[in-house]
């Protein structure tokens, strides 16, 4: 499962690789979706991930034992599916039955965030499960860009065309949207860090220890908690 990857006007800049394949997501967020998964399925099972990207997380997955079929709107690999999750065309290989659908950074890339739950939810049976991530709009760095330049991290006039943040979705939104699409059993957690570098790094070290003093502080279940995650069961 090698070879060039192809670009895409709507993939987020790689923050590093696995196996050689571009990790399109906050550093730490893959990671910590692994985790998830194996929470969710202790015993293994079939998997469909939307919004693969260049297949990395997709990868992960498979060598923590999953059945992995991935799928994303400009596949860079032939073993990648194509799937517009705004006019979802299901295919023999990505219309099931799985055990879980995994989405994660993605929902912010796409028009509409509920009809594409109620897609995935058509796919499942009761008591399969969910996973679905997006940035942490309500985190306390996320919260100083949204006061300072009116827009959240990683989201504005700099991210709307490329990659394609065009959705703006706070926690208790994509919540709402999940439970609406016929999921209960909803826990939300957050994971994933924001990877600056050098000097900046060293300036986020201090807002943190700010706004943490007057207040603004954030438990994560992993890392920053720069992204937030939502895990499911199908009703």
């Amino acid at each position: 499962m090698s070879g060039p990857e192809s670009g895409s006007a709507f993939r987020t800049a790689a923050v590093g690789s696995y196996k050689g394949h571009g990790v399109h997501a906050a550093p730490g967020v893959h990671e910590y979706a692994v985790d998830l998964v194996r929470a969710a399925l202790p015993q293994g099972g079939r998997v469909l991930e939307v919004g693969a990207g260049c297949g990395a997380l997709a990868l992960r997955l498979r060598d923590a034992g999953f059945d992995v079929v991935p799928t994303d709107l400009d596949p860079p690999h032939d073993w990648i599916f194509p799937l517009n999750l705004d006019d979802p065309v299901w295919t023999d290989e990505t219309r099931g039955p799985f055990d879980m659908v995994v989405c994660v950074e993605t929902l912010e890339h796409v028009e509409n965030q509920r009809q594409v739950l109620r897609s995935i939810r058509s796919l499942l049976r009761v008591g399969d499960k969910l996973l679905v991530s997006t940035p942490n709009i309500t985190h306390p760095h996320s919260r100083l860009k949204m006061f300072l330049r009116g827009a959240p991290y990683i989201f504005g006039p700099a991210h709307y065309h490329q990659p394609g943040h065009i959705s703006i979705l706070p926690d208790w939104m994509l919540t709402e949207h999940v439970r609406l699409a016929g999921f209960d059993h909803i826990q939300v957690t957050t994971g994933g860090d924001t990877g600056y570098r050098g000097i900046r790094r060293v300036v986020h070290r201090i807002e943190t220890a700010v706004l943490s003093a007057i207040g603004l502080r954030h438990r994560a279940e992993a890392g920053e908690g720069i992204c937030v995650f939502v895990t499911a069961v199908a009703a």
